[in-house]
C-alpha cells in the first residue's frame, strides 16, 4: 500500500477525523482491542464481557484524531453492525486467532462489502500459544476478503490487546488509509450528523448520540430529524464533557429532543424551525385479549402464549430484542419502550396478563412494591443471551406440554457455614418463595437439581414466605454445593 504524497502535504486539519467502526465475532476482543487503545476498561465493566450498545470514542494518534465506533457482537444486534459500518470509513474486521471466522465475522465481512468501505484485518489474541496464522488468513479468502499478501488490498495485522504487540501497526494502518482517502473536512458544508443510538435518560431526558458527517454543530443550532425540529440544548462529547461545538468526524451527544430519534436517522441543519409532527409511537399496539398468563405467570397449554412488555435502556438495545423475539410464535410483544418501568406498565401487565421484562433497567422500591401488590411478574436481564435462553426455555415447555407453574425466581448473592449447614443469602427478584416451596437450583443456563426450601428467615424472625424485592436466609432439605450467583426457581 503506497502512501499519497500529494495527501502527506496536507495539514491535519484539511482533512476530518475517519470515522472508523470495529466489526466482528462476539467475544473476540473487539472492546479489549478498543480499551487498549484508549487505555481505559471498558470490557471489565460490560455485562458477561459483551457489548451491547453501540460506543463511539476519538483518540489521537501522530497528531491526528480517529474516531472508533465499537459495535456489538451478539447475533441479535445484526442491524446495529449495519449501521455501525454504514456510518464509518473504515472497518476493522477482527478475529480471535484461537476461533478463526465465525458466523458474525461473515456477517460482518457482508457489512463490510455492502457498505463499500475499507477494511483492515486484526487478528486478536495472537498472543496465545497454538496460533496458526496461515490457517486464519484462508479462511478469510474463502470469504472472497482480497488480502495483501495474496496480491489484493487488505492488510492484516496480527495483535494482542493484552501485550499491546502490533496496535501501533494497526493505528498507523489506519492512518494510511485515512491519507490516502483524503477524507477532506469541509465546515462550510451543509451539516449532517448519523444517530448511531438514543436513550431517555432521568436528569438529561432524551439523549442521541451521533457522529458528524459534514460541517458543524454549535448549541443553539436548529436541527430537523425524523420529523422533528428543534434547537440543540447542549452537547457532550465521548468524554461526557459539555462542549460548545462539535465537528465533521467527531462523535457527541445531542440535547434538546421532543421523542428519541431512530438509528440511523439523519441529523440536518437548518435556519428556521418547522413544527414536529406528533411523536411516533415507541409501543406497538396494545390489544386486549383474553388473559394469557394467569397470576404468577402459569402457562396453560390451550393458550400457548407468552405476553409481553419490553422495557430497555436505549432504543439500539430494544430494536435488537424485539428483532431476536420477532420469529418466535408463541411469544406476544403487547408495549414496548425505552426508560425506567412505569407504573402504567404495571397496569398494563396486570389488565393483559403479561410478564414485564426489563434490560439494563434498574427497578425502584415503588415498583417492586405496587407490581407484589398487582401479581405482575417483572423480570429483568443485564445480558441479552439470558434473555433469550430464558425465553426460548418457556417457549420450549409450552411446545413440549413441559408445563410449570413459576412462582418466584431468586438470586443467591451470600452463602453462609453455620453448624455442618449452608444458609443461602438470596434477594427474590421476581413472585414470591415460600417454606415448602419445591425448587430448581440454576447456574446460569444449567439446570443443577432440584430440592424443597426447609426453612426462610428474614433478619433473626422464621417467615412463611419472602416476595419480591426482599432478602431472605434460605435453609434447603439438604446441603448443596452452592455458589453466589446461583438462581433458584420456585415451581407449583
Amino acid at each position: 500500500m503506497k502512501k499519497n504524497s500529494a495527501s502527506s502535504q496536507n495539514t491535519t486539519n484539511n482533512f476530518r477525523p475517519p470515522v472508523v467502526t470495529i466489526l466482528g465475532h462476539v467475544d473476540h476482543g473487539k472492546t479489549t482491542l478498543l480499551d487498549y487503545i484508549r487505555k481505559t476498561n471498558i470490557a471489565s465493566r460490560e455485562h458477561g464481557g459483551i457489548t451491547q450498545h453501540v460506543g463511539a470514542y476519538q483518540i489521537e494518534t501522530s497528531g491526528k484524531k480517529i474516531t472508533f465506533i465499537d459495535t456489538p457482537g451478539h447475533e441479535a444486534f445484526a442491524k446495529m453492525r449495519s449501521q455501525g459500518a454504514g456510518v464509518a470509513d473504515i472497518a476493522i474486521l477482527v478475529v480471535a486467532a484461537n476461533d478463526g471466522v465465525m458466523p458474525q465475522t461473515i456477517e460482518s465481512i457482508n457489512h463490510i462489502k455492502s457498505a463499500g468501505i475499507s477494511c483492515i484485518v486484526a487478528v486478536t489474541k495472537i498472543d496465545l500459544p497454538g496460533i496458526n496464522l496461515d490457517k486464519i488468513k484462508k479462511q478469510l479468502v474463502k470469504q472472497d476478503l482480497k488480502l495483501e499478501e495474496y496480491g489484493g488490498e487488505i492488510p492484516l495485522v496480527a495483535i494482542s490487546a493484552k501485550t499491546g504487540q502490533g496496535i501501533d501497526k494497526l493505528l498507523q494502518m489506519v492512518i494510511l488509509l485515512y491519507e490516502l482517502k483524503e477524507i477532506k473536512k469541509d465546515l462550510k458544508e451543509q451539516t449532517k450528523a448519523v444517530v448511531i443510538e438514543s436513550t431517555l435518560t432521568k436528569n438529561r431526558g432524551i439523549v442521541a448520540t451521533v457522529i458528524i458527517r459534514n460541517g458543524r454543530l454549535t448549541i443553539g443550532d436548529n436541527i430537523v430529524c425524523d420529523k422533528q425540529a428543534f434547537k440543540i440544548r447542549a452537547l457532550i462529547n465521548w468524554l461526557g464533557k459539555n462542549v460548545k461545538e462539535a465537528e465533521a468526524g467527531d462523535p457527541v451527544e445531542i440535547l434538546g429532543w421532543q421523542f428519541p430519534p431512530s438509528i440511523g436517522s439523519i441529523v440536518f441543519k437548518t435556519e428556521e424551525i418547522k413544527l414536529a409532527t406528533k411523536p411516533p409511537m415507541s409501543v406497538s399496539k396494545v390489544s386486549i385479549k383474553k388473559p394469557l398468563l394467569p397470576t404468577h405467570q402459569e402457562i396453560l397449554p390451550e393458550e400457548e402464549k407468552i405476553r409481553l412488555i419490553i422495557k430497555a435502556d436505549t432504543y439500539g438495545t430494544l430494536e435488537a430484542i424485539i428483532n431476536g423475539l420477532k420469529n418466535k410464535k408463541n411469544i406476544e410483544i403487547i408495549q414496548t419502550g425505552i426508560g425506567i418501568i412505569s407504573e402504567g406498565d404495571i397496569f398494563l401487565a396486570k389488565t393483559t396478563k403479561s410478564l414485564i421484562v426489563g434490560f439494563q433497567i434498574k427497578l425502584t422500591d415503588q415498583i417492586l412494591k405496587l407490581a407484589e401488590a398487582e401479581k405482575v411478574i417483572i423480570k429483568t436481564y443485564n445480558i441479552i443471551y439470558e434473555l433469550f435462553n430464558e425465553l426460548d426455555e418457556v417457549v420450549e415447555a409450552i411446545k413440549t406440554g413441559n408445563m410449570v407453574k413459576i412462582l418466584g425466581e431468586a438470586k443467591i448473592i451470600a452463602l453462609f457455614h453455620i453448624k455442618n449447614q449452608i444458609i443461602a443469602g438470596v434477594k427474590v427478584t421476581s413472585g414470591r418463595i415460600a417454606r415448602g416451596d419445591q425448587v430448581k437450583i440454576m447456574r446460569g443456563n444449567q439446570e443443577l437439581t432440584r430440592v424443597r426450601i426447609k426453612s426462610l428467615r428474614h433478619g433473626k424472625e422464621d417467615v412463611t414466605t419472602s416476595s419480591q424485592g426482599s432478602e431472605a436466609g434460605v435453609l434447603f432439605s439438604q446441603n448443596l454445593d452452592l455458589l453466589t450467583g446461583d438462581s433458584i426457581i420456585a415451581i407449583g
